[in-house]
């Protein structure tokens, strides 16, 4: 569904506010005219009981009386309209004994209070509300009732406010008054939006760099501003993908070299110790591509933010099944795999990447440590119903100021002699990150080697997973 115009909704809104608008006036009039006491139409009531009055006052016979008051009864009857006798200002006069005296055609004639009542109160005549207003001359001689039904109030305020001028009038004249200058204002204030889309528009696909847009409106300036903070995360994470590529293709094309030498050998080979020989080591360089491959697609896996699955499980078996997978490795460099912990640490929510955390440390600890020495495992519950993971060995070990460095993909320790594609910490770091864990790094065993500790956290949301050196 296509969303409407900027146009089109201000419109309807101006028109909405229009209608809202009418409203609070017609209460806002409704409540000055019926106001007790103080509104227009008792006011109304008041004045002309109050003229009545002095009138009455003049001592005149019942007949002239009469005689006087049907001018006021044929103004009144004017003022209302020939339609509108009924709903006209209606009166009656009374003397001290009850006994009506005058008054207008349209009013009711029974006595709608007791004698001594005076001011403002209600009445019904013939089941119709009326308002009334009573008050005796100052001799106390004649009683005067002026009084208006409810219905003859309504239709004089709508006879006003709900006309077909009073409304069309000033949505005809108000409307184009209010919709022309904001319709301006507003395209006046979106033409930074517009600049805005027209110069991303016509960037190329490949162009990320920073908008610059000169001066903008203050409002404006925080949406530029996010967008260049998108286009600057986008360039780097473009930049790791293609240094990612190219390290790739660079660390593929040496086990393939050597593969390709050593299947050469294998042709070569002309007695069966010398094709052994070469099959033996063709088959270890295809066992490095191999590892190579099976890294690099755990690593872009992880990186690209792959579904994690977690399901209940044992940390303590899970760790144990890891070096026992290893144990033929450590063997073959002398190393002792050590594990220290509970028998039995079950958790909630455990995932795989805390498998390849757990294979990835114990791997890259065999192999950078020393022959004869020792690999620790080391499981602990936390107070705060966490847990942590800490594999330790005693080998050369990394210095402190490389370590913010080592999980970098590609980077590889210094020691002579040991083949690695430098991805196993990278895919700790990658994965650490994925579960929300913290890394930390520090002294191995005995102050020697290295010591990579992985806390569990309490909540994953929003923990990133951090390295954090300590000498």
């Amino acid at each position: 569904m296509k969303p409407p115009a900027l146009s089109n909704v201000l419109v309807v809104t101006v028109l909405l506010a229009f209608v809202v608008v009418w409203i609070v006036v017609y209460g806002v009039a409704a409540a000055l005219m019926y106001w007790p006491k103080s509104g227009e139409f008792d006011q109304q009531l008041r004045i002309f009981a109050n003229a009545l009055a002095k009138l009455g006052e003049e001592h005149m016979a019942p007949s002239v009386l009469q005689r006087s008051l049907s001018g006021v009864t044929f103004v009144v009857d004017e003022l209302a309209g020939a339609d509108n006798h009924a709903d006209a200002v209606s009166f009656n006069l009374w003397d001290d004994a009850g006994k009506w005296m005058a008054g207008s055609s349209n009013a009711p004639r029974g006595p709608v209070e007791t004698p001594d009542a005076e001011g403002f109160f209600d009445a019904e005549f013939n089941g119709e509300t009326y308002r009334v207003f009573s008050r005796w001359t100052d001799d106390r001689s004649i009683r005067v009732d002026v009084m208006q039904s409810e219905t003859s109030r309504r239709k004089n305020l709508n006879s006003v406010m709900l006309t077909p001028v009073s409304i069309v009038a000033p949505l005809l004249v108000v409307l184009p008054l209010l919709l022309l200058p904001i319709l301006f204002v507003v395209r006046c204030g979106l033409k930074p939006l517009r600049e805005l889309s027209n110069e991303l528009s016509a960037r190329e696909p490949g162009d990320l760099t920073p908008i610059q847009m000169g001066d903008l409106v203050s409002e404006l300036r925080p949406v530029v501003d996010e967008v260049n903070g998108t286009l600057k995360r986008l360039d780097e994470l473009l930049k790791r993908e293609r240094d990612f590529l190219a390290d790739a293709a660079h660390e593929l094309r040496t086990p393939l070299a050597v593969v390709n030498v050593q299947a050469d050998e294998v042709m070569r080979a002309t007695s069966p110790g010398e094709r052994a020989d070469a099959a033996s080591n063709l088959k270890a360089g295809l066992n490095r591509a191999n590892r190579l491959v099976g890294q690099l697609l755990e690593l872009a896996r992880m990186e690209a933010g792959a579904d994690v699955h977690f399901a209940d499980a044992d940390v303590a078996d899970i760790v144990r099944e890891c070096l026992a997978m290893y144990a033929a490795e450590a063997r073959q460099r002398s190393i002792e795999l050590v594990y220290r912990g509970p028998d039995h640490l079950p958790v909630k929510e455990v995932g795989h990447a805390f498998e390849s955390i757990v294979g990835n440390l114990v791997a890259n600890a065999i192999r950078y440590g020393r022959e004869d020495g020792q690999v620790v495992v080391t499981v602990e519950p936390t107070p705060q119903d966490g847990w942590t993971l800490a594999v330790c060995d005693d080998g050369p070990g990394v210095p402190p100021g490389d370590r913010a460095r080592m999980f970098e993909r590609f980077r590889r320790g210094s020691q002579l002699g040991i083949s690695g594609s430098g991805l196993g910490l990278a895919i700790v770091a990658s994965a650490a990150r994925q579960i929300g864990g913290r890394l930390d790094t520090a002294n191995g065993l005995g102050g020697c080697g290295l010591c990579v500790r992985l806390t569990w956290p309490e909540g994953r949301a929003g923990i990133d997973a951090r390295v954090i050196n300590r000498a």
